[in-house]
């Protein structure tokens, strides 16, 4: 008899350390409400995209700087090299100076 007692009150206190919560909510379709409350919905939005928009731009203009550092001079200096290339290129040759007697 004690040894069910016993189990009893391990069954219950284990059943006690289990809960369980549930919470329903309802959303309501704002399709039903007519077109002026999309409209507003809309404007509601607008907001929150304009933010998110603008954070994406900051985060893109911030990942791009520290590469522009170090694109923009090396692009001048090829550039500069290439110049100086060129013009050895195109220099025209002389020919050498002949000693004409006479």
């Amino acid at each position: 008899m004690d040894s069910e007692t016993a189990q009893r009150k391990i069954l219950a206190n284990e059943t006690e350390k289990i809960a369980v919560e549930i919470a329903f909510r309802v959303e309501r379709p704002s399709g039903n409400a007519g077109g002026l409350a999309q409209i507003w919905d809309a404007l509601r939005e607008s907001g929150s995209i304009l933010g998110d928009s603008t954070a994406f731009l900051i985060t893109t203009i911030v990942a791009i700087i520290p590469w522009l550092i170090l694109i923009v001079p090396a692009v001048w200096l090829l550039a500069k090299a290439w110049r100086k290339l060129k013009l050895r290129r195109n220099r025209p040759v002389s020919p050498p100076a002949s000693i004409t007697s006479g």
